[in-house]
């Protein structure tokens, strides 16, 4: 099964990539009040953006930076089960005690596979797993740092910097929710990655309990199921004192599939209350119970007629949408806010086939770009020689009408002055016959 959900969300995630409709920011009426400092939340089947607080903001992603650290593993560890680590006490030389572990420093000098370290790193968000692999594949911190920040910008995520592989806090160590999103669409087609972040629970090699990942929204035993969510399938949580609650987190229902980032929201020690989380869950239900698609236009909708050339007679062809322009839109959208914009040709050549493209089609909701198409001919028109030779004629005079009275007029003209010459020089003839 979690394979089965690692291929839906990579196929998900190409497909949100290379989408012809673009990522939106039109206003979905979202009206939760949200104590995090930032948040982003995506549709991953359109890539349109239902919902955005202080997206663009740098701020500290705590232990969600341990998603780029996978996806730097991943690119460079073909083989996760084979690929064994030797634990050494250089490689844990700067582990925080306080900070959260997998339990690594009770197995030094014995050897993990690549795997049960990515699950140690993901799941308990084991800060020991991240040097250890960071060593390993980095052949040293800094250089795997370095590795992180080169894959940041290539993402194009330029408001993103790394100074670790773990997140612990560090005034140069940065990202934002929106940039967050896309390490996290781009980890989500990494080997294993949705297939490791959605697990509950794993028992590593050496290991005699399971470990237990950080994210409640997947775990109903932990917390007393408090943050259960059903329709939760991972990924991310993260945590200091200065970055506060942090999460990076995919839901799917009904074929709907969204994914949220939360960064710096408020824990309560006092009630126990993780309200990242909380957050997460009422972002979910708003959007699952109050987005839908709905199809705005389709290949039976006419959006005008084009004149036919190359054919005999006053001839038109319909222009439709080669396909239906199915958006996401709040369930009950204000239709006024819909607006087309149609670029379409007043005239096309025979032959025509159906579907031959006459122009594009592009729709706006509340002033924000959520689709487009192609125009195209919804009929195939032939062409002949006959027609096509009569067509231009035809054209030709209908174009050219008043050209062609002036010629006629002036050869008209000619003719008449010729002639009135001829008799003149036919009189003058006679005349001089008869002196």
């Amino acid at each position: 099964m979690k394979r089965v959900i690692s291929l839906v969300f990579a196929i998900l995630i190409i497909i949100s990539i290379i989408a012809l409709v673009p990522a939106s920011a039109a206003d979905f009426g979202c009206d939760i009040l949200s104590s995090a400092g930032a948040v982003y939340l995506e549709n991953l089947d359109t890539g349109a953006v239902v919902y955005e607080k202080s997206a663009d903001s740098k701020v500290s992603p705590a232990s969600t930076t341990k998603i780029m650290t996978y996806i730097i593993v991943a690119e460079n560890v073909p083989d996760f089960d084979n690929t064994m680590v030797t634990i050494t006490e250089s490689a844990l030389s700067t582990l925080d005690p306080e900070s959260s572990i997998m339990g690594l420093e009770y197995h030094m000098g014995e050897q993990f596979s690549v795997k049960d370290l990515l699950y140690g790193l993901m799941l308990p968000s084991g800060n020991d797993a991240a040097l250890v692999l960071a060593d390993y594949v980095g052949h040293g911190v800094s250089g795997f740092v370095d590795m992180m920040n080169r894959k940041a910008a290539q993402l194009n995520c330029d408001s993103t910097h790394f100074v670790n592989p773990h997140g612990l806090y560090n005034s140069q160590h940065y990202t934002t929710a929106k940039d967050l999103a896309t390490i996290t669409k781009y980890a989500m087609t990494t080997k294993s990655f949705t297939e490791i972040t959605s697990t509950a629970s794993y028992l590593p090699k050496g290991f005699s309990e399971k470990i237990k990942t950080s994210n409640f929204l997947i775990d109903s035993t932990q917390e007393d199921g408090k943050y259960y969510y059903q329709y939760a399938t991972g990924i991310k949580t993260g945590y200091t004192d200065e970055a506060g609650k942090c999460l990076v987190s995919t839901a799917t229902k009904d074929n709907y599939n969204y994914l949220c980032v939360i960064l710096g929201s408020p824990y309560s020690q006092v009630e126990q209350i993780n309200y990242a989380m909380y957050d997460t869950i009422d972002f979910y239900d708003w959007a699952f119970n109050n987005i839908a698609y709905a199809t705005l236009y389709s290949p039976e909708d006419k959006l005008g007629r084009a004149w036919v050339n190359n054919v005999w007679g006053a001839r038109y062809v319909d222009l439709v949408p080669n396909t239906d322009i199915k958006c996401l839109l709040p369930k009950n959208y204000n239709k006024e806010l819909v607006k087309a914009d149609i670029s379409a040709e007043d005239e096309v050549f025979a032959p025509i086939k159906k579907g031959d493209k006459a122009g594009t089609l592009t729709v706006y909701y509340d002033g924000e770009k959520i689709g487009t198409c192609d125009i195209v001919c919804n009929e195939d028109i032939d062409w002949h020689v006959t027609n096509y030779i009569a067509h231009v004629i035809f054209n030709f005079v209908r174009n050219h009408i008043v050209l062609i009275i002036v010629v006629v007029l002036l050869l008209a003209a000619v003719i008449i002055i010729v002639r009135t010459s001829r008799k003149r020089q036919k009189i003058e003839a006679e005349k001089r016959r008869y002196r």
